[in-house]
């Protein structure tokens, strides 16, 4: 049994005549005859019988053709797969990034990577900081992008590499008090506020709670949220303030569902490319390389 053979009895089938399948086929009848008949002789039994009428599909012949529809069907779209295969990456690079970062760090990563990492799937996850550690510990990634941490926060093994700073600033619902001014905020008056936290040992919940801490101020913690959509959206509602990278609110300041405020005194945090100290493969290393340089330019 033959793919051209099943082809060109489906063709006879669909235009019930041998003739006009010869015709679709752009071959001579005597080919199309002769197909049928060897396929009929491989699978031993009629798929057609001619009438009065012209040329019926056996009942045998109804059922073989159901099956040879999707069998062809299955075969056909299997060029499409080598084709997309051809196109698709053959390797990937897995980057986990805190919540929030990606307004900050994927417009720079897609705006020179692509070209570079042609033949590169970039496999893209978020993650709150400690998270990320555990992920490259556990050899499950191959970097991860955060805010910096203490050192003994950070677990043996893992190191990075300095890229940005970004600015933090105070965002608030825009019927907040503080919301109709544009001066900066200091912080010593959000003593008594509600405040949205990330997570306090790590990442930039750290940092913010390290800045009032040093003036010697408890903030009024409403609630502790893993990641900044989260903190974001208790903010939209009304119920608290909260202080993150800037660039992370920018889409919805733009909308007005949120104000964003300098504070003061001013502090920008670091971002990290953290990897494993232990060398990656070659072309791996390679990959890390050119994301670092997209990251930093």
């Amino acid at each position: 049994m033959e793919l051209r053979q099943i082809r060109y009895a489906l063709s006879v089938a669909r235009e019930r005549s041998f003739t006009r399948a010869a015709e679709r086929l752009n071959v001579s009848q005597s080919a199309v005859s002769e197909q049928v008949r060897l396929l009929e002789e491989s699978i031993g039994f009629s798929l057609f019988r001619r009438t009065p009428r012209g040329i019926e599909v056996t009942e045998a012949g109804r059922t073989f053709f159901y099956e040879a529809e999707r069998v062809v069907g299955d075969f056909d779209s299997l060029g499409d797969i080598a084709r997309r295969l051809k196109r698709a990456p053959s390797e990937t690079f897995t980057l986990a990034m805190g919540s929030g970062m990606a307004q900050i760090v994927i417009p720079k990563l897609f705006r020179d990577v692509p070209d570079q990492l042609r033949t590169v799937r970039l496999d893209i996850l978020t993650a709150p900081t400690r998270t990320i550690f555990e992920l490259l510990a556990e050899e499950k990634i191959d970097a991860g992008l955060a805010i910096e941490s203490d050192p003994e926060h950070v677990p043996p093994g893992i190191v990075f590499e300095p890229l940005a700073e970004a600015e933090l600033t105070l965002i608030a619902h825009p019927s907040h008090p503080l919301a109709r001014g544009t001066r900066a905020v200091d912080l010593g008056r959000l003593v008594l506020e509600p405040i949205v936290m990330s997570e306090l040992s790590v990442g930039y919940g750290r940092v913010v709670h390290a800045m009032f801490a040093e003036l010697g101020i408890r903030p009024n913690i409403l609630a502790v949220a893993d990641n900044i959509e989260t903190i974001k959206v208790i903010v939209q509602s009304g119920r608290g303030l909260a202080i993150v990278p800037r660039a992370c609110v920018d889409v919805e300041v733009a909308l007005g569902v949120l104000r964003a405020l300098p504070i003061a005194p001013p502090r920008n945090i670091r971002m990290n490319l953290y990897r494993r100290r232990q060398a990656l493969s070659r072309r791996k290393e390679s990959h890390f390389a050119v994301v670092k340089a997209a990251l930093v330019g």
